[in-house]
């Protein structure tokens, strides 16, 4: 009888094993499906997806898990190749001689953060305002020849001991799939991990031309009017969500009454140009814009699984560039590497775009969206930070009473000492010496008001 008994309750577990098992495979199977059928509908309607309460971004969150790179990849190269390419990722940060550059800048910085660090910088009771930073990114953080980046300054001061994996011309794709960051993050155990990244996935081969449409939406659209109601209120720091084509959220009635007041805070010139740009832009730019906040959002997940503890305490910062110019002016150095404006003029004149006035609106209304997405992902988090830049190097321009361009080395890079005021928002950020808490730092602001900001 016991020896039934036994068998019974060996085959009961037995049962309960592989039922639990199948049962996790179901769920798994219909997480799949959810993540698929999710991202095939953020190809249809992508704006759906922008805002954080948005019902669509939502449940990809909750899917965040079954997300496969892969098939986010394919969505990616799909609006620059068609629905049915298949291209891999092939960058130029790892080769030839801007990838020979990045390791040779790779070398100099990891002698320079070893130098520190066996000088005792990580003993906190002799030195408790040390940081180490952790930097992750593009040629904002490693332009490695002619241009000193924004991690050159951060290196200089004395309480930073910075490690960058930056290369130039990375995609934030590429550093997803590398787990680069990941293997350094836990080797280091960081107190600021700082990351850019964005730019290089639409630059390069034309591909900005995919972004764009010859004939312009009428610009007394109910959508434009909407729109312009967006940049208003976003360039307030007034948390509205997108309108999309049909439909503007409610939130936007609770500031009816004020419109006139935050329009007059304001810069109307920078709004009529955001605005008018995009009128030019299509579907496929929201579409890479909400693949890549995707892949902002399965990057930082990443680093709170690998050690959520410490996550709550890691601070990140985010950055969104400056207001890039089309231009073909060459400058010293530039033609070592490439004929200035392959980046934004060619594929903008590439679709009929010849108008300069027309190419900066456009640039404008993507970095001005792009910068408004990673502001709408930090939400999420309470340790995301964000470093505003967008119109910094004009204003350094007109307060030294330079010529507009003159302080922008190449269509996409400014000069080193705008990267340098910009690295000094980025430590006073880092050293939390703001007068008032800040999650969105800009750089404007900061430089007028130093210490008062």
């Amino acid at each position: 009888m016991k020896l039934l008994f036994r068998k019974i309750n060996f085959l009961f577990l037995i049962l309960l094993f592989v039922g639990n098992k199948t049962m996790s495979q179901i769920q798994h199977e219909i997480g799949k499906d959810n993540a698929f059928q999710l991202l095939d509908s953020l190809w249809e309607n992508p704006t759906s997806f922008f805002n954080k309460n948005d019902t669509n971004w939502r449940l990809l969150c909750q899917n965040l898990n079954h997300v496969d790179l892969n098939k986010l990849n394919n969505i990616s190269q799909s609006i620059f190749y068609g629905k049915t390419a298949r291209i891999l990722n092939h960058n130029e940060a790892s080769i030839g001689a801007l990838g020979s550059l990045n390791k040779k800048a790779h070398k100099r910085k990891s002698k320079e953060f070893s130098k520190k660090i066996r000088n005792g910088f990580r003993n906190y009771e002799e030195h408790p305002f040390n940081k180490i930073v952790l930097m992750e990114g593009d040629s904002w953080f490693e332009y490695p020849i002619f241009l000193e980046d924004i991690t050159d300054n951060l290196m200089n001061h004395e309480n930073l001991a910075i490690y960058s994996i930056a290369s130039g011309g990375d995609w934030v794709s590429n550093m997803i799939s590398s787990h680069q960051y990941q293997f350094e993050y836990l080797k280091l155990k960081p107190d600021v991990f700082i990351i850019s990244g964005g730019g290089n996935d639409i630059l390069g081969d034309n591909r900005l031309a995919s972004f764009v449409n010859y004939k312009p939406i009428d610009i007394h659209s109910e959508f434009l009017v909407n729109y312009r109601k967006y940049v208003i209120l976003r360039s307030n720091s007034k948390p509205v969500p997108m309108c999309n084509a049909t439909f503007c959220p409610t939130e936007y009635h609770d500031y009816k009454n004020i419109m006139t007041e935050l329009n007059n805070k304001v810069d109307n010139h920078t709004v009529d140009q955001i605005v008018n740009g995009r009128r030019y832009l299509n579907k496929g730019f929201y579409r890479w814009l909400v693949s890549l906040k995707l892949e902002y959002k399965i990057l930082f997940e990443s680093l709170k699984k690998l050690d959520e503890e410490r996550f709550e305490s890691l601070m990140i910062i985010t950055q969104g560039y400056d207001y890039s110019i089309p231009s073909f002016k060459e400058k010293f150095g530039k033609s070592m590497f490439s004929k200035n404006g392959k980046w934004l003029k060619e594929p903008l004149m590439m679709k009929g775009i010849t108008d300069p006035k027309i190419q900066q609106d456009i640039i404008m209304t993507i970095i001005f969206d792009f910068n408004e997405m990673i502001i709408e992902l930090g939400k999420e988090f309470d340790n995301i930070y964000h470093i505003d830049i967008r119109g910094f190097t004009s204003f350094l321009e007109t307060q030294d009473g330079k010529k507009h361009w003159k302080y922008w080395f190449d269509e996409i890079h400014t000069k080193s000492n705008v990267y340098k005021k910009i690295s000094e928002s980025y430590q006073t950020l880092i050293f939390n010496q703001f007068k008032e808490p800040h999650k969105v730092v800009n750089v404007i602001e900061h430089h007028k008001l130093g210490e008062n900001y």
